[in-house]
């Protein structure tokens, strides 16, 4: 047996970053300073002793020692040292998920270490208060929409199958013209959700801006705090995978935003009404008796 945690360890453990990220809106304006600076860190900056890092980020050392318990790190050190270890991975291609010379099993457990760890590192990253009051938006909204392309496109359509078992007037739109216009007829009861890994997918974006000013809720599924969507949103859901291209090979990316939203799902069908159950099941029977294979009835 592989240990998954030795294949994908950079990944398996909470990354500094994400640490950041999960608690980046409760901190203060101080706190907020010093988690900028790390952000943007790099190799040459982490050099500097403690001292330096209060001198340049305009705090003080007893400052810094606070914010490293803060985010879970016992002493200043630690935290340099998996800030480290996160920017080597980040300089390093994501590992191939095929890659010559690898034994067939190898593979397959790459890819099952890959989708692990980046479920385990985006469970410890999203907030779960963000999960639970967006669950509550959708419920009370009249319409909802999932806004994205390509990889997200697809985690979109399911979103939107997945609502309106819920009965709930759901939409994916993955062209970017259908965004804009869909975008510019919503209102104060609506609800999009715009799923982009990098927050930078234009037309995801443009489209959330446009439905953010007609007065609809947005909520923002992507992986970097600091981007284009997140900054625009009203809710932020983060994912924490560690991929840097566009492919669809490297998919991890849309395992986490589907389960986020079927988190979400979830938290909504837990608080349906009786008759609601009783019209999902009975929605279940009929996709049962039309679209599968009845089975042959076995001769003793």
């Amino acid at each position: 047996m592989i240990d998954f945690s030795k294949l994908f360890s950079y990944t398996a453990v909470m990354p500094v970053r994400a640490s950041i990220t999960r608690v980046y809106g409760e901190l203060k304006p101080v706190q907020r300073r010093i988690a900028d600076y790390l952000l943007k860190a790099d190799f040459e900056a982490l050099e500097a002793p403690i001292g330096e890092y209060a001198r340049r980020i305009g705090t003080s050392v007893a400052s810094i020692s606070r914010f490293c318990s803060r985010i879970g790190y016992d002493s200043f050190q630690k935290l340099k040292l998996g800030l480290s270890r996160e920017l080597q991975a980040a300089e390093a291609s994501v590992p191939p998920i095929f890659a010559a010379g690898d034994d067939q099993e190898l593979s397959i457990r790459k890819v099952f270490a890959e989708s692990v760890a980046s479920l385990q590192a985006t469970e410890t990253t999203v907030s779960f208060a963000a999960l639970k009051a967006a669950a509550e938006r959708i419920a009370r909204c009249d319409r909802l929409y999932f806004l994205g392309l390509g990889g997200s496109g697809g985690v979109a359509y399911l979103g939107e199958v997945m609502f309106s078992l819920l009965g709930l007037n759901a939409r994916a739109l993955s062209d970017p013209f259908a965004m804009l216009i869909s975008a510019g007829h919503l209102s104060r009861n609506h609800l999009v959700f715009g799923l982009s890994h990098s927050g930078r997918t234009r037309e995801v974006v443009e489209a959330v801006r446009v439905a953010r000013a007609r007065g609809a809720h947005t909520v923002g599924i992507t992986n970097y705090h600091r981007s284009a969507l997140a900054e625009l949103v009203d809710t932020v859901l983060l994912t924490s995978c560690q991929e840097h291209q566009v492919h669809f090979a490297q998919s991890n990316s849309m395992v986490a935003q589907l389960t986020l939203i079927r988190a979400l799902y979830i938290l909504v069908a837990s608080k349906s009404s009786p008759s609601l159950i009783e019209e999902m099941n009975r929605i279940e029977r009929a996709v049962r008796s039309s679209l599968r294979v009845k089975e042959k009835k076995r001769r003793d």
